[in-house]
């Protein structure tokens, strides 16, 4: 048997740390993670080991040496090109021998005797193991049939996509077979490549999952959870310390007898800790850490060489080797700071803020955000690393950062862009942020100004445009704001474009480039004036509407737009200012109108049709409907998932080929653009306003709604932690009969009267159930039964919590 250890990741992750040494060489209790791979290995009796390397290899290289310290043989791979990981593991093996493939990044004690004893006795071409996790999408998941047999491979999912919660550990045993399949000299991936490639040729691929323990030193989070971990006992490791009731002292560590010790604790050779200080809650102390007197630590991580000078406190931080901390200094939970750092006499380092290596931070000061270049960026809340508040953490300075790190995360060596805004001064403010950092990292760019969104995104694509950035109000108040990342189709970044963004924007501020490779700024207007000419298309030409009468409520905007297109037309276009969608109908039957439109400050429209309130599902048929009609599908369309199977029938039944996509209407639009079925008026508000009215002055509207076929909706929600919810999905999808399971866009589930959904919604606090059947009756019957299932799934972690 022979291993190979993946060690050549940059670790960007957990930065600051990473920006002096590889990520295999971050100290988990004062010991280089890779050595707890090495020596797991070699307690198996597997000493044939090679390492693949490629950031700051030298570091690794001279620390393992050639393995003789280990009882081990230790050989290494330099990737002068990225090989993709298994195209770095086939460069080094021995060919003719299984290869146990491991991460030099994870700290684990899995049993390897039993999994290589699985694996001869599956007769596998290869055997991964597999953990349950409680938040998949980080990791790539496996999905196995009852036999262990691996079916299906999900990398990083989204959470509506988490049908199961095994993560992939990246341990791999893999037959000679299965190494011979990668190909040499290029880039190969195990989850994208060659294990796709092996279930294709229906090549045995078993899942070993463990009870051990396993993690992924992905982030701080991660990297501090790990030692309280293996201070409290839940993976077995070696180490030179000598434990006493929860204290582990390395020799000569020097502890004055006037310290606090609170278990558990790690000190580590060479370190002093001065009398009156306190050292609690898995607090450990790398080699030559010196500790002042009266300071406090708890929850914290000092690497080698770092100093706290007397009566600091330091909270929940990581510090970097070489790193100081001077005298009364606070240093509060999320905080890193890199090698060589200095946090100056009284200073305070908030919550979640980092130092670079070698930077400082003044006496006094109170530092709140990361300083790495010449300013600060919070890392909070990834979800939202594009929305925040102007008189807080969203200004002119961290939009400059968003734009740099969008262009940085585009492909291609053209990157001509739009920006525009809703014309909103929150939005123009950040607008000229935004632009700055995109001109830094060489994007040319386009200024729309101000124009709706829609028009916006229409632009992008007529002016052929790689993409853009569209600056908005947010609906949270009067300082909310969004960075709306689109792409070269006009959709918002979404999956993995997305992550690149953030991994850009994460990775720290992006210096400008030379002043010959700077881009540029150009205005370009008449955006609203060309897509209000497109909404005007619609139209029949030179036919007047006698008059025909709508109300629109809400948003001035959108009434404003509708206006210059349908009053020349002859439309009779009324204008409500109250903001409620209650008020819509009294004023309809007041005015006289047969159409009213209210659209809250989300996007969320309301329509009525005479006395008819039209929803969503309806209105998105009806324009399908219409579509077909004039012959401006081609026979085929997408239909979210969301909307019953009864309306999907009968579009099938007008000769209307129906494909189902997932909810989330940027996909959607993602999907119908690339599949030749885009309807704008599916997706954009004005174009739906436009033809919806076209059609009532048409008389078409109302045939089409006594056509529509009766069905019934029920829904409702139940709520449940997002750490939760790859289990609960994995759960829902293993009690209910495959052949009745649809998996897209969450779990939908067929009956033989009607069918149910259930989602996550939109800020991951709750599932959203929703259930259609042709009787109104089931259909709540089935989403009152979905929601107790849910709900005892939720609260139900049984032996797997």
């Amino acid at each position: 048997m022979q291993a190979v250890i993946m060690a050549g990741g940059h670790g960007k992750r957990l930065r600051p740390l990473t920006c002096t040494m590889p990520k295999p060489m971050v100290p988990l209790l004062n010991k280089p993670v890779i050595d707890y791979c090495v020596e797991l290995l070699t307690a198996h009796g597997i000493t044939d080991i090679a390492a693949t390397l490629h950031y700051l290899p030298d570091m690794i290289r001279e620390h393992l040496g050639d393995g003789r310290a280990f009882g081990a043989e230790i050989r290494y791979s330099v990737e002068d090109k990225p090989l993709g990981t298994a195209g770095s593991v086939a460069a080094v093996a021995r060919p003719g021998k299984p290869v146990l493939v491991m991460s030099g990044d994870a700290i684990t004690d899995v049993d390897l005797g039993a999994l290589i004893r699985a694996h001869a006795d599956s007769g596998a071409a290869a055997t991964i193991v597999l953990k349950r996790v409680q938040v998949p999408t980080e990791y790539g998941v496996a999905l196995m049939d009852e036999t262990g047999r691996i079916s299906r491979f999900l990398e990083k999912p989204q959470l509506s996509q988490v049908f199961s919660d095994l993560a992939n550990t990246g341990i791999y045993l893999l037959s000679p077979e299965a190494v011979e399949m990668i190909p040499k000299d290029q880039a190969y991936d195990f989850s994208m490549d060659l294990f796709p490639k092996m279930l294709a040729a229906n090549m045995p691929i078993m899942g070993h999952v463990t009870e051990s323990y396993w993690c992924d030193i992905g982030d701080l989070r991660a990297y501090v959870q790990a030692q309280r971990d293996m201070l409290a006992g839940k993976c077995a490791f070696e180490t030179l310390a000598v434990e006493r009731d929860g204290i582990f002292m390395e020799h000569d560590a020097k502890v004055s007898p006037e310290a606090a010790l609170v278990a558990p604790c790690y000190i580590g050779r060479d370190a002093e800790v001065a009398g009156g200080a306190l050292l609690a809650d898995g607090t450990v102390l790398c080699s030559g850490v010196r500790i002042g007197a009266g300071s406090s630590i708890k929850r914290s991580i000092l690497l080698q060489g770092a100093r706290v000078r007397e009566h600091g406190e330091i909270r929940g931080a990581v510090i970097a080797e070489g790193a100081q901390v001077d005298d009364h200094a606070r240093i509060f939970a999320g905080t890193a700071l890199g090698a060589g750092s200095h946090v100056g006499k009284g200073a305070s380092i908030t919550a979640g803020a980092c130092l670079w290596p070698n930077k400082q931070v003044e006496d006094g000061a109170t530092c709140q955000e990361d300083v790495i270049w010449d300013g600060g960026l919070h890392k909070n809340n990834l979800d939202t690393v594009v929305k925040g508040y102007t008189d807080g953490d969203l200004g002119p300075e961290r939009a400059a950062r968003i734009g740099a790190a969008y262009v940085k995360s585009q492909k291609g060596a053209q990157k001509e862009l739009a920006i525009a805004t809703d014309g909103s001064q929150q939005a123009v403010m950040l607008k000229h942020g935004a632009m700055a950092g995109m001109v830094s990292q060489g994007g040319d760019v386009y200024d729309l100004g101000h124009c709706s969104y829609s028009a916006f995104t229409h632009g992008i694509r007529s002016y052929g445009l790689q993409g853009g950035i569209y600056v908005q109000r947010d609906g949270t108040g009067p300082h909310g704001a969004e960075l709306a990342l689109c792409d070269g189709q006009g959709c918002r970044l979404t999956g993995g474009s997305f992550r690149s963004f953030r991994q850009e924007l994460l990775s720290g501020p992006h210096p400008p480039l030379t002043a010959q490779r700077l881009g540029i700024i150009q205005q370009l207007g008449g955006a609203a004036k060309g897509y209000e000419a497109r909404l005007g298309d619609i139209l029949e030409p030179g036919v007047q509407a006698g008059g025909y009468k709508i109300i629109l409520s809400g948003d001035g905007d959108l009434y404003d737009t509708a206006a210059r297109v349908l009053l020349p037309a002859g439309y009779s276009v009324l204008f409500m200012a109250e903001r409620q969608a209650s008020r819509l109908h009294g004023s309809m039957i007041q005015q006289g109108a047969e159409l009213g439109f209210f659209v809250d400050e989300t996007g969320e429209m309301t329509c009525i049709f005479r006395d008819q309130y039209l929803g969503e599902s309806q209105r998105i048929v009806l324009l399908i409907q219409c579509a077909l009609a004039e012959g401006r599908l081609r026979g085929h369309t997408g239909l979210p998932v969301g909307i019953s199977e009864t309306y999907a029938e009968y579009l099938e039944g007008l000769g209307c080929k129906v494909h189902r996509c997932p909810e989330d209407r940027e996909k959607w639009k993602k999907q119908a653009l690339t599949h030749g079925c885009y309807l704008p008026e599916l997706f954009e508000t004005e174009a739906a306003v436009v033809r919806l009215s076209q059609m009532g002055r048409q008389g078409r509207l109302a045939g089409y709604v006594e056509q529509l076929p009766k069905t019934y909706e029920a829904e409702g929600s139940v709520g449940c932690s997002w750490k939760e919810m790859g289990r609960v999905m994995r759960s829902l999808v293993e009690t209910e009969r495959s052949d009745r399971v649809e998996l897209m866009d969450g779990v939908k589930v067929r009956s033989d009267k009607g069918w149910v959904l259930i989602r996550p919604n939109g800020d991951l606090t709750a599932y959203r159930v929703v259930a259609g059947s042709f009787n109104g009756e089931y259909a709540q019957e089935l989403t009152d039964l979905y929601l107790d299932k849910v709900r005892q799934i939720a609260q139900d972690k049984g032996e797997e919590s």
